[in-house]
């Protein structure tokens, strides 16, 4: 065996025993008296860490939180008969079994190897896991479908030839990522410069991207340059183009056409080299129609068009997008965490109106959500599992009433459990009366 155990144990007896007894079993050990004295070992890829619940110093339960907050190893808590209820507190703090004195070794031994097997299978799920990762990351983006290749394959081909790019897709389905990816494999040497058309007023917007002259309008002290000058040499990408007003769009035709500004309050031109990708979620070759959008534009912004198809029609990507978020929390925070099959088969049937941002969003709420190590359903959102229970819900039911009644029950028993069984709590949370949650109580019969 190479698995390397830490004891930690004032009781010299009891300590010695335990050392020697897992030494027989084939195990590395290193024994300490004070988790002061161990915690410097812990962190040198130790595999279990066996504690006493009464220590000197820093007690058991303030160390289980110690060592949980910074290390990602299994701690088994060693306590007397009469302060179970502490252990369990230590189970709840991240420990991951507890041991009541006095040690009977045989079962010890049985304990210890359900630990570590289940840590090995831990690590062996997550190497798998991560090597699949790797092979579903292109340059930082994320892409296990079909139609993510493909976009990675056409991102490597235009890289280099110059031509502009129009990226569309629904909102939060990655479009400034796929943007950054067409500029980073271009190579070009200037800066990756983002201007989202959306947000900045219409009267600012001119001057952000072109720039303007000391003087040129009230609050103008002195020169600036515009967006398309600080994206000189590398590529801007105009977020949201199909918010911008006609009047801006003719100014934009001539600076993509000739490479070419000119600053507010000023006739002189500046030669600029810029790549240029624009992104919207709008239907621009309706807005031609419409007389929103110059068409003569629309062809010189879309050399090379790129679609980014909505999550719901590459629910491949969900798991590989899940696992990536948990690495980076991983990597920010130093918890491993993983899903359960339940919340992953939920993740995987929601149509996420949000795509993308809000998977994202959703996981990183459910992490803080989690009292443990599994993301699981009571760790969702309240919407996501109605939903879930709606769609099982009509599949089981032939009557419209009786799937709304399933579904308004399993919301309202969802809400009682966040809330402790207080139904005025679990009123607020359903933003209904609590009277009206009163009758619902009683109507389905709901003991919590």
């Amino acid at each position: 065996m190479n698995e390397r155990i830490i004891i930690i144990e004032d009781d010299q007896g009891v300590r010695f025993f335990l050392e020697e007894a897992l030494k027989g079993e084939g195990y590395k050990v290193n024994s300490f008296e004070s988790y002061e004295d161990a915690y410097r070992s812990i962190g040198n890829n130790a595999d279990l860490v066996i504690m006493d619940i009464s220590l000197p110093g820093l007690d058991g339960l303030s160390a289980t939180s110690a060592i949980k907050e910074k290390y990602d190893v299994p701690i088994l808590v060693i306590t007397a008969y009469g302060t179970k209820k502490n252990a369990l507190e230590a189970i709840k703090r991240g420990a991951t079994d507890f041991f009541i004195k006095p040690i009977l070794l045989d079962e010890l031994k049985v304990v210890l190897r359900r630990i570590l097997g289940t840590r090995q299978l831990k690590k062996e799920v997550e190497l798998l896991r991560e090597k699949e990762l790797e092979n579903n990351v292109f340059h930082g983006v994320v892409g296990k479908s079909s139609q993510m290749k493909e976009i990675f394959k056409e991102a490597e081909k235009i890289a280099g030839k110059g031509l502009n790019v129009l990226i569309t897709g629904e909102t939060g389905v990655g479009k400034e990522e796929i943007a950054k990816l067409v500029h980073m494999l271009s190579k070009r040497k200037g800066e990756f410069v983002v201007v989202n058309c959306a947000s900045i007023p219409d009267n600012l917007l001119e001057s952000e991207l072109f720039g303007y002259e000391k003087g040129a309008f009230t609050g103008a002290t002195q020169q600036k340059a515009g967006k398309f000058e600080a994206a000189h040499r590398g590529s801007v990408v105009l977020d949201e183009i199909g918010e911008m007003s006609p009047y801006l769009q003719a100014k934009l035709l001539r600076a993509v056409e000739k490479q070419e500004i000119e600053h507010l309050g000023s006739t002189k031109t500046t030669r600029v080299d810029i790549h240029v990708i624009s992104t919207t979620n709008r239907v621009l070759e309706n807005d031609i129609k419409e007389g929103k959008f110059r068409e003569d534009l629309f062809f010189r912004l879309s050399q090379i068009h790129m679609h980014v198809p909505p999550l719901r029609e590459r629910r491949d990507d969900i798991q590989v997008l899940v696992d990536y978020v948990l690495r980076n929390i991983e990597n920010d925070t130093r918890r491993v965490m993983t899903v359960s099959e339940d919340a992953m088969k939920v993740l995987i049937d929601y149509p996420w109106p949000g795509n993308a941002r809000e998977l994202i969003g959703t996981i990183k709420r459910a992490s803080v959500m989690c009292d443990g190590d599994v993301i699981g359903l009571d760790d969702l959102p309240l919407h996501l599992r109605a939903e879930h229970s709606l769609s099982g819900s009509v599949n089981s039911y032939t009557l419209l009433d009786d799937a709304i009644s399933a579904l308004e029950k399993t919301m309202i028993i969802d809400a009682l459990k966040k809330s402790n069984g207080s139904q005025t709590k679990a009123a607020r949370l359903l933003g209904i009366s609590d009277r009206s949650m009163w009758y619902r109580v009683k109507k389905y019969e709901i003991g919590i």
